[in-house]
């Protein structure tokens, strides 16, 4: 002790209970992760990255050659027409539309 006073170091203190505790946890977790890493373990994870990297380049080179241009919107191409009873629907709510639009019409020129 009277080497390490005179270096200039403080002692070090005792581990508590639960720094103890902590550090064992933390060993066991280290010795746990060390021994699944071998050698064929890490080929493994190699070939599942190589797999992914090899499936991404792929799908970029495929998306590139799409020859069809892409659309925001569709404007109705492909649409199912309506069905009888909403195609009378509509036609109800135009007529009402222009029924509307006539009464609208008559009051400004009225006034």
């Amino acid at each position: 002790m009277l080497e390490e006073k005179k270096q200039g170091r403080r002692p070090i203190a005792q581990e508590s209970d639960r720094i103890k505790r902590a550090r064992q946890k933390l060993k066991a977790r280290w010795d746990e992760e060390t021994r699944c890493m071998t050698g064929e373990a890490l080929a493994e994870i190699k070939e599942k990255i190589n797999n992914q990297y090899h499936r991404y380049t792929n799908l970029r080179t495929r998306l590139t050659d799409v020859e069809k241009p892409l659309r925001l919107f569709a404007q109705g191409e492909g649409v199912q027409s309506a069905s009888p009873r909403v195609r009378s629907i509509m036609e109800r709510v135009r007529q009402e539309m222009d029924q509307h639009k006539a009464a609208l019409d008559q009051a400004l020129q009225k006034s």
